[in-house]
């Protein structure tokens, strides 16, 4: 009976003593997207990206501009045309558009490729500075607050706008 009594006796002194810890610690969250859209290191990648693709995404609309005047135009013409002209025409429709669908799906696999080529130091710079910020104010953790499994976050241990800041900062050193 003694030893049972001792045992849930170390066991209540050791639970209390890892909520005691526990109640020690310090918890942030910071809201990735926010770190990724507003820092100028991830406004520097976007521009990038749209510089880069703007001739591309112009083509694009140009030839689904191109194909949409050729269906008004098939429309049109369906009725005064003879089959195998009609037929003829619904094939270069066709060929027209998987021609462009080709492009779209080519240029955004590169597009995919350049957003992770450009993304990668962005993450980077958002993993150093959260690390070092974290270390610096005392933290257990930071969490990204827009990650799945977190239903509620008090807005008190939000630290997305300091964070942003030490980005800003660090990413103007890294410029000079």
């Amino acid at each position: 009976m003694r030893r049972i009594i001792f045992v849930v006796l170390i066991l209540v002194l050791a639970f209390q003593g890892q909520a005691f810890a526990a109640g020690t610690q310090k918890i942030g969250t910071a809201s990735m997207a926010k770190l990724i859209k507003d820092s100028e290191v991830g406004q520097d990648a976007q521009k990038k990206m749209e510089k880069k693709f703007s001739t591309a995404k112009t083509q694009l609309e140009a030839k689904q501009k191109e194909l949409e005047a050729l269906k008004k135009s098939l429309q049109k013409q369906s009725l005064v045309l003879s089959l195998e002209a009609k037929q003829d025409k619904e094939l270069e429709f066709k060929r027209k558009v998987r021609d462009y669908q080709d492009l779209a799906q080519a240029t955004q696999r590169k597009m995919q490729l350049e957003e992770k080529k450009l993304g990668a130091p962005v993450l980077n710079l958002i993993k150093k500075v959260v690390t070092d910020y974290g270390k610096k104010n005392g933290f257990s953790g930071i969490f990204d607050k827009g990650s799945a499994g977190f239903l509620y976050v008090d807005d008190s241990i939000d630290v997305t706008n300091q964070i942003l800041l030490e980005m800003n900062r660090a990413f103007r050193a890294e410029k000079k």
